[in-house]
């Protein structure tokens, strides 16, 4: 009999058919109780694991409070519990909506929902898991963070270590940049206060009262002086600008599953408000738990594995309810700052800026191996971090600027000293960075050879072109015949500037090749100069492709304008390769050289310059 119901109700349940499941419910609702499978899952079970909502919303007709308390067999879970497993934030809306004794029911491991919701780091579950069980009137909330009546479930500080350690990175610098961060018509760029909402929707327009009150007093000041009335405009122009670029990309958030990167980004950035939004709520139930001593216990291993993981959003609410945790240490003796420095945790690294007096305790602090916070930077970053980044050279650079970061912040007595090996930061730095040394010389060596052949050909190409000039020259004078047409002089351009781009190119990559490959060398000398050879050479391949339109469309074409679309097509086709496959190395040589990872954390450029001129026009 179990048989012939696993055959007929698990493809029912899989395919979400309803029509026929109510019909075999109608037949026999024992059924509905029924394990349809191996694990001993139920169809109420089976649904919810594979997101069939609609199916166990109608299923509900058939189940009573009890029945929606099954568990299964083999572990004792719960729908809910396989709910916050595959992160069916609705299903678990649905199953507590229907029974909250749902949410205090253990698998045969001891474990309640919200438990393994936290396990599997379904942000959204969490907090919606996290808000029934505050607001169940039948729970009564004990020493958790979690907000869980039961003392044994021993979560402890393990919901604060997993959310450190799975903490979204959010938003790069380049997708920040594109993203319409709605400063003066949102009201998180205001902060708190009062609010004036010229529409109640998603992304509404939110504009603070006291700036509409500042309106005519900002008028009446730009009117006496010409500067701040160009700022006045200024400004008003970014703001137009602000609204139809958030215009703009609100329609292509409606198109964004034909726009990948769009969607891409708006799913980082919904997944870091969901954790931002679940950290604040494990926060705020581990503050109401009482302690003892300088600071909540709960919070000691949470910011340890947060500067590990440079999960700086942690550390800093952390360090915004207990500012005695920047104490904590690990079994080791390293604090925060010494283990950002271990494990390359930048922005973790840069609150020593922020931190007053106790900064020089850092200057002079030494680990049970005498090792200065120096020695730490001189050695050898965890493979999980240097595999960030692209190629043995730019992994190398970024060991560099940790150590000369590092470097500039001891005291000049502690750059020399020794540690208990009678090793200097420098001697350590070495030792571990040897290997490293040779792989990037190679990678360095090896891009530089191919880049330097494509340069060779292209100089070949573009030379020759230009002693044969596209239809002749005139016998007499020796000009060209057709130096008056537009296209011919396109192609004298970008023929010039293809040389002149190439045969830079290649001479950069032939100083590279024949380089000393020191240590320091990697710091800036290196990746600039192939900075330099890779921009050169796309600039080159670019040219080279319009003098080569320009030449096709003055000799075959018959001045005819239309077939100007095919051949800019296809010589888009080669630039369009070599600009995906060669750009983000560019874009990271360019990062990783000239842009600072280090300072105090700061605000947006455009958020600054908006603050200050609110603050002149004042």
């Amino acid at each position: 009999m179990k048989r012939e119901v696993q055959r007929f109700l698990l493809p029912i349940t899989f395919e979400g058919n309803w029509s026929k499941a109510e019909s075999m419910l109608k037949e026999n609702k024992r059924y509905v109780e029924a394990e349809i499978n191996e694990d001993g899952s139920t169809m109420l079970h089976y649904a919810v694991g594979i997101g069939r909502n609609d199916f166990v919303k109608k299923l509900f007709s058939y189940l009573n409070d009890k029945q929606v308390l099954q568990q299964r067999s083999t572990d004792g879970s719960t729908a809910l519990h396989i709910a916050a497993i595959a992160g069916n934030k609705d299903a678990a809306e649905l199953l507590v909506k229907k029974n909250k004794e749902l949410l205090r029911i253990k698998d045969h491991n001891g474990k309640e929902p919200l438990y393994k919701a936290y396990e599997h780091m379904h942000l959204d579950t969490i907090g919606f898991l996290l808000n029934a069980v505050n607001d169940d009137a039948n729970v009564e909330l004990q020493s958790s963070p979690t907000g869980s009546v039961h003392p044994d479930d021993e979560i402890g500080d393990d919901v604060l270590v997993a959310i450190a350690k799975n903490f979204p990175s959010g938003l790069d610098d380049w997708e920040t940049l594109i993203y319409p961060c709605m400063l003066l018509v949102s009201g998180s760029y205001f902060g708190s206060g009062n609010y004036y909402t010229l529409s109640s929707k998603e992304n509404s327009i939110v504009i603070h009262t006291d700036y509409i009150l500042l309106i005519p007093k900002v008028l009446l000041a730009s009117l006496a002086s010409a500067f701040m009335f160009i700022c006045l405009l200024i400004l008003l122009i970014c703001y137009i600008f602000a609204r139809l670029y958030f215009i703009f990309w609100k329609g292509a958030k409606i198109l964004s599953c034909k726009i990948p990167p769009i969607k891409h980004i708006e799913n980082k950035k919904k997944e870091w408000d969901e954790a931002n939004e679940v950290l604040h709520m494990v926060c705020f139930y581990i503050d109401k738990v009482e302690y003892s001593g300088s600071h909540h216990p709960y919070y000691t291993q949470p910011i340890l594995e947060a500067a590990c993981h440079n999960a700086y959003e942690v550390v800093n609410r952390i360090l915004f309810s207990s500012p005695e945790a920047i104490q904590s240490t690990d079994k080791n003796g390293y604090d925060i700052i010494q283990l950002a420095i271990i494990n390359r945790s930048e922005k973790i690294y840069n609150l020593i800026y922020d931190i007053g007096e106790r900064k020089n305790v850092y200057r002079t602090c030494k680990d049970s191996s005498e090792n200065n916070i120096m020695h730490l930077a001189g050695k050898l970053a965890p493979s999980s971090v240097l595999n960030r980044r692209t190629g043995a050279a730019l992994q190398l650079q970024r060991e560099l600027q940790w150590l000369q970061e590092v470097e500039k912040f001891v005291f000049p007595s502690f750059i020399t000293q020794e540690n208990i090996s009678k090793e200097t930061p420098n001697m350590v730095f070495t030792r571990e960075h040897k290997d490293l040394v040779k792989e990037g010389e190679q990678w360095m060596k090896t891009t530089a050879e191919s880049c330097s052949i494509t340069a060779a050909l292209i100089i070949t190409i573009v030379f020759a072109a230009a002693i044969t000039v596209p239809g002749g020259s005139n016998q007499e004078k020796g000009t060209p015949l057709f130096q008056s047409h537009p296209a011919f002089i396109i192609f004298a351009i970008a023929d010039a500037i293809s040389l002149f781009a190439s045969s830079t190119s290649l001479l950069v990559f032939l100083s590279i090749l024949t380089t000393r490959f020191a240590e320091k060398d990697f710091l800036v000398s290196l990746p600039r100069r192939l900075f330099i050879g890779v921009f050169s050479l796309l600039l080159s391949t670019t040219t080279m492709m319009v003098a080569f339109s320009a030449t096709f469309f003055l000799v075959f074409c018959d001045n005819k304008l239309w077939m100007l679309a095919p051949i800019c097509g296809l010589a888009f086709i080669p630039i369009a390769f070599f600009v995906t496959l060669q750009f983000p190395l560019m874009v990271d040589l360019f990062r990783s050289t000239y842009l600072p990872i280090f300072g105090k954390q700061r605000q947006s450029i455009l958020s600054g310059l908006t603050d200050r001129l609110i603050e002149m026009l004042w």
